[in-house]
């Protein structure tokens, strides 16, 4: 297995400001500073990749230090990059070192960590060759998602792969052509591997099997199209997701419907009397998710783009956050028009805590302008479908829920990057994601990312953070972290 470096994601820059000499020399000739992209990392025990660090210095020429001999600092081609490397360690304990820029009378450090081999640790792993995420199953046990090949004018190969979280092992499955299907997203995979992928050829979804096997999902009765799967129970019997419904009288489309498969088989979820604004349904809604016992559901309408947050639960429907959701109206010119507040999401997976009692979501708020235009305002908000209240957390304006345990440790999205980490029985800031992801697992990660889901037994981590390679555009791209290897 390709082992990646961690990064603690911080700048540094010493910077020395020397005084007037007599012959007045000009500003940019008294100013000495070392700046680095970044001032610490830390390295797997093993196999660790190098790291590239961007320095930039006046005057242009550096040297570096190095105060342990594990540790490698080489100098790029073009005398702006740094790259470190180090040996494997030997030990059965992590061990630190430091690295020394200077620039004439300027210097800067780099704190240098590595980690005990993985036999003793928990392992943080980036995919970044993963299209379009990944996804975990509900116990933790695996984590999927799928790459991709070109082959030529327009033909693709695919290859679903899947990993085992406990024994490290990395399945890699296909190649499938793009003639056969096309792997556009994952959605879901099972405690026993079954992974669900979104199939653009065909429509609906893939299920692969650990054995290279796979199948098309079917039409849901009452429906016209293959249902796309979205979320699964932890023991594979019940399975979520959407379809178009055949159309009745009167409607222009066929709307979209949430659908429940119970060992293979579809049926039609019921949506509320009205939908968001307290109108007709036109569009119609999708199920995005299940609790682990397949005892809660939860989803979203589809109506414009409202988004708004449902659920079902012991055969109701209700949408998610009740006691927030306020319908509101405005008439111009004898025309009515109507708008809400309420919690809502985009098509969003994970936002459910393993056992239904906690979804997460953002509360929005809109305000009618005196011109009747509107603006709206968001902020994190964590519904319990057991109280049936809603904790709103409005100091973390623009930001957004997303993903909740059941011990009620929430996780935010921040508007720009990066997370945070919310108590909310407590209703204290547990720090940034990486500041909590160190204190629980030991581990230096980067600070512009944020967690989608925990599992249970909290042994497993996934999450999502953004790149940007040089010449290149950001990309985003899954991260997780699983226990040692057994």
């Amino acid at each position: 297995m390709k082992k990646q470096f961690i990064l603690r994601s911080f700048t540094g820059c010493a910077l020395v400001l020397f005084a007037l000499s007599a012959c007045r020399q000009p500003e940019q000739e008294k100013i000495q500073y070392v700046s680095l992209s970044q001032a610490g990392c830390t390295f797997p025990g093993t196999g660790g990749d190098p790291l590239v660090i961007t320095v930039e210095t006046s005057p242009a020429r550096w040297t570096t230090e190095v105060s342990a001999s594990w540790v490698k600092a080489e100098p790029g081609a073009d005398g702006t990059m740094l790259v470190l490397s180090v040996d494997d360690n030997p030990a059965a304990m992590e061990r630190s070192a430091t690295v020394t820029v200077k620039a004439a009378r300027a210097s800067q450090q780099i704190a240098v960590c590595q980690l005990a081999p993985d036999l003793s640790i928990n392992r943080f792993r980036k995919e970044r060759a993963f299209q379009n995420g990944g996804v975990v199953s509900p116990g933790g046990r695996y984590i999927g998602g799928f790459t991709n090949k070109a082959m030529g004018g327009d033909a693709w190969d695919y290859h679903p792969v899947i990993i085992d979280t406990e024994t490290g092992e990395r399945i890699d499955l296909g190649p499938f052509p793009s003639s056969l299907l096309t792997c556009s997203q994952p959605f879901a995979i099972t405690d026993y591997g079954q992974l669900f992928i979104s199939d653009h050829r065909n429509g609906g979804s893939i299920l692969f099997e650990l054995n290279g096997d796979y199948m098309l999902s079917g039409v849901p009765e009452g429906c016209v199209d293959r249902g796309c799967v979205m979320g699964v129970s932890a023991d594979g019997s019940k399975w979520v997701g959407y379809a178009r419904r055949e159309k009745q009288a009167g409607e222009r489309l066929n709307p979209y419907c949430p659908v429940i498969w119970e060992n293979g088989r579809g049926r039609i979820l019921p949506l509320p009397a009205k939908n968001f604004k307290g109108q007709e349904f036109v569009v119609g809604a999708m199920a995005r998710g299940i609790s682990a016992d397949g005892s809660v559901v939860y989803g979203t309408t589809w109506e414009n783009s409202d988004g708004a947050m449902i659920y079902w639960k012991e055969d109701r429907v209700r949408y998610v956050g009740e006691d927030v959701h306020e319908i509101k109206s405005v008439t111009v010119e004898d025309e009515t028009f109507y708008y809400a507040d309420g919690m809502v999401c985009q098509a969003e997976i994970y936002k459910m805590s393993p056992s239904g009692e906690w979804i997460s979501g953002a509360y929005q708020k809109i305000v009618l302008n005196d011109d009747y235009s509107v603006s709206a305002s968001v902020c994190p908000a964590f519904y319990n479908t057991e109280t049936e209240k809603t904790v709103v957390l409005e100091e973390f304006d623009g930001a957004k829920g997303v993903h909740v345990t059941d011990e009620g440790i929430a996780f935010i999205a921040l508007p720009m990057a990066g997370g945070m980490v919310y108590d909310l029985d407590a209703g204290v800031t547990l720090g940034t994601v990486a500041e909590w992801v160190y204190a629980e697992y030991g581990l230096i990660i980067p600070s512009d990312i944020f967690i989608k889901y925990v599992s249970p037994d909290g042994r497993v981590v996934l999450g999502t953070g953004v790149e940007q390679p040089a010449g290149s555009k950001g990309r985003i791209y899954p991260w997780y972290i699983i226990p040692p290897t057994r």
